[in-house]
């Protein structure tokens, strides 16, 4: 094994265990109507996984950090609905990032990050809207005894809560994420050296 491998390996470990460890600390609302939508920051690491490393590696970061969520802080019926929820949101989303990420267009930089943030943010709340209509309202009727339809209405919920949450959350991690890898920026190189 190489040097860097063993770095590339080491990097992936630290920022799943920060990426679990988000998980677990509050979440912040921003939809006081709907409190128990919450954005969770635990994409932050898999995005700088993404910018150092690759889309292999934030993927990577994303399994681990569920596996280890699944693992040692599992709270029942809501980790085994909301967990697989979360997991296909977040890769949505890296996935969008990177792919936007190799295409080549001479815009100015801030213009097409404002592109892709736009793209991604959208295919994410499409991927939160169909998961949602096929996953979680209806196990969440059947096993956690939460009748989305009967308690707030399914078009309420996902029109009124789901869409414009999952909008504002893809901007609020591509925010964060910009602010972190900036921040973080001379790391990449001592790393890389």
């Amino acid at each position: 094994m190489t040097r860097n491998t063993t770095k590339k390996l080491t990097l992936v470990a630290v920022l799943s265990a920060i990426s679990f460890a988000l998980t677990i600390f509050p979440q912040v609302v921003i939809i006081p109507s709907a409190s128990f939508l919450k954005i969770d920051f635990s994409i932050v690491p898999a995005f700088l996984a993404l910018e150092w490393l690759g889309l292999s590696s934030a993927t990577y970061v994303l399994l681990i950090r569920t596996v280890l969520k699944l693992l040692l802080f599992n709270e029942g019926v809501n980790t085994y609905i909301g967990l697989p929820v979360n997991l296909l949101i977040g890769l949505t989303f890296i996935f969008f990032i990177a792919g936007m990420q190799k295409v080549e267009i001479k815009w100015p930089k801030w213009l097409w990050q404002t592109v892709s943030v736009a793209v991604a943010s959208v295919a994410m709340t499409i991927m939160a809207y169909l998961v949602n209509i096929v996953w979680a309202i209806p196990l969440y009727a059947r096993f956690a005894n939460f009748d989305i339809a009967k308690f707030i209405g399914i078009k309420v919920y996902l029109w009124g809560m789901v869409v414009p949450f999952n909008l504002l959350e893809g901007v609020i991690w591509f925010v964060v994420s910009a602010i972190v890898v900036a921040v973080l920026k001379p790391f990449k190189k001592s790393f890389r050296s």
